[in-house]
């Protein structure tokens, strides 16, 4: 019997649980974000003792899709990056880009595995560290203690910005809530829409 392993099936099978986590975040799972991250880490991350699935398929010089543009990060102090928020009368939410033309560019997997798309100051986040925060950290594949203090500054209340309302007799600060996992559920659909990993599949 042969032991060989089909790393291209295993790539169907991490597109099949990414697929699926993104669609039960889109029905109010939020959490599901953390198996996003997870998926991704999988796929792209690589260290000395272990090889991302794309290296094992000798792909990671492919391109993926970017929703974000690259900007000179020397010269910014303030960047959302991924998606927009909205604000209602009372709340203030962010909420994910995911149409068709939410693509703006295509990348080398090492270039959008570190990428910038957050810049608070001088805080500068890539998708990296957010991932592996939410996959080394916060429950993806382990558990720590304590979180980075870059993926705990994008998963603190007001990350990308507070509603302010006053009246006469009152100030109600609104703030924005959640906002890491809104950044991994738009990775997921960077992944899902990268049509030169869609080629390695079966």
């Amino acid at each position: 019997m042969s032991t060989a392993i089909d790393f291209r099936q295993h790539l169907a099978k991490q597109l099949g649980f990414l697929a699926r986590s993104c669609k039960s975040y889109g029905e109010g799972h939020i959490d599901e974000a953390i198996r996003i991250a997870t998926v991704i880490r999988v796929l792209v991350h690589d260290t000395k003792n272990c090889v991302s699935l794309l290296k094992h398929l000798g792909a990671a010089n492919i391109n993926l899709a970017s929703t974000v543009a690259n900007i000179d990060v020397s010269r910014t102090v303030w960047f959302l990056g991924m998606g927009q928020f909205t604000a209602s009368s009372s709340t203030l939410k962010y909420s994910e880009n995911l149409g068709d033309d939410s693509i703006k560019i295509s990348l080398p997997v090492t270039a959008w595995w570190n990428q910038i798309i957050y810049v608070r100051g001088s805080l500068k986040l890539s998708r990296k560290m957010i991932v592996l925060g939410a996959a080394d950290k916060d429950g993806g594949a382990h558990i720590d203690a304590k979180l980075t203090p870059e993926y705990a500054a994008l998963a603190e209340s007001g990350a990308i910005g507070s509603l302010v309302y006053k009246g006469h007799d009152f100030h109600v600060t609104v703030q924005t809530e959640n906002v890491h996992l809104g950044y991994i559920r738009q990775m997921g659909h960077e992944i899902l829409k990268s049509t030169e990993l869609g080629k390695l599949l079966p």
